[in-house]
């Protein structure tokens, strides 16, 4: 079966290498990351929460073309908040990109290793291999 990684490595906000795969793909299921409100310059955006959603939900989207997935391909999506007050909305912005039913899903409130981060999306795909 063997392992594909999808995309390259990125760099953290002081320009030092970050030692972590965006996606990888392990038979059937594809595994991405952790991703932070980062804009195309890897800076952390400025923003509320409906902000901040929706940049990780459009670089998520980013990542699921890297892999030939889409947002139906979601089963499950792991997210962290630093605001327990920033459920509801955060909730909102993410249902938006889901059409029918979501994914499965587990919200914690946590502390996060960048400033200015509000939130942490990680996801898994299941998006069979075709012969």
């Amino acid at each position: 079966m063997g392992l594909r990684v999808i995309g390259s490595i990125g760099s953290l906000p002081d320009g030092s290498s970050n030692p972590i795969s965006p996606a990888v793909r392990a038979g059937d299921f594809i595994f991405i990351s952790g991703l932070m409100p980062k804009g195309a310059d890897g800076q952390m955006i400025d923003g509320d929460i409906v902000a901040q959603t929706a940049v990780v939900m459009d670089r998520l989207s980013g990542v699921l073309k890297s892999a030939e997935c889409d947002f139906s391909d979601v089963v499950k999506c792991m997210v962290w908040l630093t605001n327990a007050d920033d459920f509801k909305a955060f909730n909102v912005t993410y249902a938006s990109y889901f059409d029918g039913e979501p994914p499965a899903r587990s919200a914690v409130r946590s502390d996060l290793l960048l400033p200015g981060a509000r939130l942490e999306l990680e996801a898994i795909c299941y998006k069979p291999l075709t012969a």
